[in-house]
């Protein structure tokens, strides 16, 4: 199902692709209450589409907050969720059934297999793996309650690690793991290793899918704060950058590229009211 965005002349669908934390939700407090009644709005207009490091479990849980059956990104891009019977989509050997939805991975790497073959770096480097922190120390690190805490563990493919060694350290690190073909992203608090997937091929994925549907039509917006999210800031039609704390994001993508004013929640908001307000949309 897509939610239509109307204007005066055209019906417009927007598929808005987002992160979560510092872009939806406030990066320390992960309050985005202030979102509740205006996402409910959006839901009648345009399509929400989490893309996020956070899990299934996380984002599911999210969703249903929300109130929106819309599919989701988890993992960094590691594997797209789309609700049952969504859009009629054509299956391949990628999707599994998984609970109330459709599965299509991006990767064939699991937590466990990250481990394996990036754990001999310890001996260079200091670095946990999420799966080894305690929840105690996790707490701290992350602010999450212990239900939250206990979905963010919840991991199928990824397993994001805590820097411990000096930032100088970090481009050769980087530089090793890309030796063993995985890639290292930047997210608000972790590192994320990749191997074949990010947001952005995550993002290019699921619109060829729906390429396989005719009759579509629709633009696409992304929504970040974080390096991880570049890749999919890169794909979409309009791209809305997040005030963060950290350095500026800068694109290759030199239009339609707009920078918010306000922190999240409050500039997730901000970013898409801009753009509703070029395309002359009122709702």
């Amino acid at each position: 199902m897509y939610y239509q965005c109307m204007d005066n002349k055209h019906n417009k669908k927007f598929l808005i692709f987002s992160d979560i934390d510092g872009s939806f939700m406030n990066h320390r407090s992960y309050s985005y209450s202030t979102l509740k009644k205006y996402i409910l709005l959006l839901k009648n207009h345009c399509q929400v589409i989490f893309n996020s490091s956070k899990t299934f479990a996380e984002i599911n849980e999210l969703n249903k907050s929300l109130k929106i059956l819309s599919p989701f990104i988890v993992e960094n891009g590691a594997c797209i969720f789309f609700p049952r019977n969504y859009n009629n989509i054509v299956l391949n050997k990628n999707f599994f059934k998984y609970n109330e939805y459709l599965g299509y991975k991006l990767t064939n790497k699991n937590s466990e297999l990250l481990i394996s073959e990036t754990n001999h770096l310890k001996k260079k480097y200091k670095f946990s793996f999420l799966s080894e922190i305690t929840d105690l120390r996790l707490k701290k690190i992350s602010n999450l309650n212990i239900q939250q805490l206990k979905r963010s563990r919840m991991r199928m493919f990824s397993n994001p690690i805590l820097w411990e060694d000096k930032e100088t350290k970090k481009d050769q690190f980087s530089k090793e793991i890309n030796s063993l073909g995985y890639e290292v992203s930047y997210g608000g608090r972790f590192l994320h290793l990749c191997d074949s997937y990010n947001k952005g091929k995550a993002v290019n994925e699921f619109l060829a899918i729906l390429k396989l549907n005719k009759n579509l039509s629709y633009k696409t917006i992304s929504i970040g704060d974080s390096d991880n999210d570049l890749s999919m800031l890169e794909q979409t039609d309009y791209s809305c950058i997040i005030k963060s704390s950290k350095k500026k994001l800068l694109l290759n993508k030199k239009k339609n590229n707009y920078y918010s004013k306000n922190f999240a929640p409050e500039g997730w908001r901000e970013s898409l009211e801009y753009i509703f307000k070029k395309e002359n949309i009122n709702f």
